[in-house]
């Protein structure tokens, strides 16, 4: 089968809707992080909650398209540095989500937050989540966030510096 020029409607589709929900997830986690314990901090953890279950949803989707629909090849032009740090750059942006949303899960579990949020309990809400999950789930959180700057550097770049259009292949029109 021969490689696309770009990547498929709902792959394009799914794509920026992928990276819409994330940073919303990210923005909501810090404004989480930051929130004294109160029936506000319930409102935003149901948000990024709920937000990061469709991104896990969402996730899951897009591994799937991965599967199902042929995918642009990288330039042999970009040398094997540059292909292989794309490579590991784009697995990141699936660990790193799926780790998110996992440990998440696993928080809101083993914790009990999901029942303290929907019984609107916020003075039993823990000061401090000591489990397992939360450990990862702050350690997979930069490492998305380092991964998704990486890879809208090198989209600008590729862009802007080397100018091959490569932003095209991420375009619906």
């Amino acid at each position: 089968m021969s490689s696309p020029q770009k990547y498929s409607r709902p792959t394009i589709i799914l794509h920026w809707l992928f990276a819409a929900t994330i940073i919303a997830v990210f923005i909501l986690g810090k404004v989480l992080e930051g929130t004294a314990v109160s029936p506000e901090k319930l409102n935003i953890f149901m948000a990024h909650a709920g937000l990061g279950a469709l991104t896990g949803l969402f996730l899951i989707y897009r591994i799937v398209l991965l599967i199902k629909h042929a995918r642009p090849k990288p330039d042999p032009d970009w040398g094997v540095v540059m292909i292989s740090l794309s490579k590991l750059v784009h697995l990141l942006l699936y660990l790193a989500p799926l780790a998110l949303v996992i440990t998440g899960m696993g928080m809101s579990l083993f914790a009990g937050l999901m029942e303290l949020a929907i019984a609107g309990d916020w003075q039993a809400w823990p000061e401090n989540i000591t489990i397992p999950p939360a450990a990862l789930h702050g350690f997979a959180a930069p490492v998305l966030l380092a991964s998704f700057a990486l890879h809208v550097i090198a989209a600008l770049y590729h862009q802007f510096v080397l100018k091959d259009n490569l932003v095209a292949r991420m375009k619906t029109a």
